[in-house]
């Protein structure tokens, strides 16, 4: 099955190269390898490849060495701060098991891979065209599956590529009478924070379709996208499909920018002010308090806590305290820190409360007990970075193309702000790293033709353009 939807993947992108180019075919190789499962993988020299990683690094070959297209590459410091965790990986994981090729290629196909493709692949405004049509089409294939899936309890996916592996998580997940959905990820919330990675295109796809730059029907798919995260009966998709509209608005209209932050300052103060309904409302909607594990007191430094969906994201760091405090700055390496519970320094009564919670459910406390403070800054840096070349770069566009960039500035904040919630592993973790890489490579222009055919033939130059070093390759 691995071979066979990865020659299907490299078929379709074949066809795309002749007839837009290899930059074009690499951007719709990645983006649909997405529909296929994320568990789905092949062991190459007891390395396991999944057809996301498989699918872009053949690609990315392909867009290398295809003589048709230059690469243009000026380092930003987007592509200082990927370099920084490529290399924090492989010291934290030399560190604490010594040298090893694999290292190198752990750290590659887990950061640098995504990124670069996503940076090969947007390079002008009109790549961002481009790719909303096909990103729309992926977005209501996720919508009316995920609103199918719940509603009828079967998960199209499954019936053709077979049940996922369990890992802790069952097969079926009912909350509020309805199943909650995983199309091609192995949980729920991975679905959901997938279709929010998106939603900006389908916002991008609806402002041109009202404009008439776009086929009308597309006005509607930001509804249907959103329905699709709905499906999912996740919080935090939820809490970033309703964040990524409030970032946008608030980078496209900056004479009501005041009045947006002080309705976002209320609303956390609002938050923090009613705590407890909040919390109740919060867990009456995942059923938390009829889970197996609700009511259970567990004993976190020396203090008796109620388990509850909520609660074990903020008692995991009093539980994990000893761990965090011995990271140092290069953290505990990928070894110990693969599976749950992480194989990383506590104390006796934490041991008993991992047991219960044994995810981790925030992205920053993992990236800090595996990569230690190097790596939490590093990551913070590709996050923040991204954000800031891309909106940089908006204004040089016209103003009807302003639109593309900001939804995709808009959603780098609203997924971080998920993160101190939810993990992220590679289901949607992949595409989170490809948008960084894709806000990195957009470059000033609104050129309006198609990702060129016919371009010359690559040749090595070193230009200086407006002060910076521009590598074409």
């Amino acid at each position: 099955m691995w071979w066979t939807s990865l020659a299907l993947l490299l078929a379709i992108s074949v066809v795309v190269d002749l007839r837009s180019g290899p930059r074009a075919a690499l951007g719709a190789g990645v983006l649909l390898s997405f529909l296929f499962p994320s568990w789905i993988v092949n062991n190459i020299y007891g390395t396991p490849i999944d057809l996301r990683v498989a699918t872009a690094l053949i690609l990315l070959i392909w867009r290398l060495f295809d003589p048709r297209e230059q690469i243009c590459w000026w380092f930003n410091a987007g592509d200082w701060a990927i370099f920084v965790m490529f290399f924090v990986s492989v010291a934290s994981d030399t560190c604490q098991d010594g040298f090893s090729i694999s290292h190198f290629v752990l750290a590659f196909g887990t950061w640098s891979l995504p990124y670069i493709a996503g940076r090969l692949t947007i390079e002008t405004v009109q790549d961002w065209r481009w790719m909303t049509g096909l990103f729309v089409v992926v977005a209501l294939i996720f919508a009316v599956s995920s609103v199918a899936e719940a509603t009828t309890h079967v998960n199209p996916t499954k019936k053709v590529f077979g049940n996922r592996p369990k890992d802790r998580a069952p097969q079926m997940m009912i909350r509020n009478g309805l199943k909650r959905a995983e199309g091609p990820t192995r949980h729920p919330i991975w679905f959901g924070m997938l279709q929010c990675l998106l939603l900006p295109w389908t916002l991008v796809a609806a402002a041109r379709g009202l404009r008439g730059d776009g086929p009308l029907w597309w006005s509607i798919t930001p509804i249907c996208s959103v329905c699709g995260v709905l499906a999912t009966m996740s919080r935090g998709p939820a809490l970033a499909a309703l964040a990524i509209p409030y970032f946008l608005c608030l980078f496209f209209w900056p004479n009501a920018r005041r009045y947006l932050v002080g309705a976002g300052i209320a609303a956390v103060c609002a938050g923090f002010l009613f705590q407890p309904h909040l919390r109740y409302g919060l867990e009456y909607w995942d059923n938390s308090r009829y889970s197996t594990q609700a009511g259970k007191q567990i004993d976190v430094d020396g203090e008796k806590h109620q388990w509850t969906a909520m609660s074990h994201r903020w008692l995991v760091f009093s539980a994990y305290r000893r761990a965090i405090s011995n990271a140092g700055l290069l953290g505990y390496g990928n070894t110990r820190t693969a599976d749950f519970p992480f194989n990383v320094p506590l104390g006796p009564d934490a041991v008993q409360a991992t047991s219960v919670f044994w995810t981790i459910d925030d992205e920053y406390l993992i990236i800090l007990l595996r990569f230690g403070w190097f790596g939490l800054a590093a990551f913070a840096a590709i996050c923040l970075t991204s954000m800031w070349h891309i909106l940089q770069q908006s204004q040089f566009c016209d103003a009807k193309e302003r639109l593309a960039p900001l939804a995709i500035a808009a959603a780098l904040p609203a997924v971080m702000c998920v993160f101190l919630v939810e993990w992220m592993p590679s289901d949607y973790g992949f595409l989170f790293l490809w948008l960084c890489g894709a806000a990195n490579g957009i470059r000033m222009t609104t050129a309006t033709q198609a990702p060129s055919r016919f371009a010359q033939r690559s040749h090595r130059t070193i230009k200086k353009v407006h002060g910076e070093s521009i590598a074409t390759l």
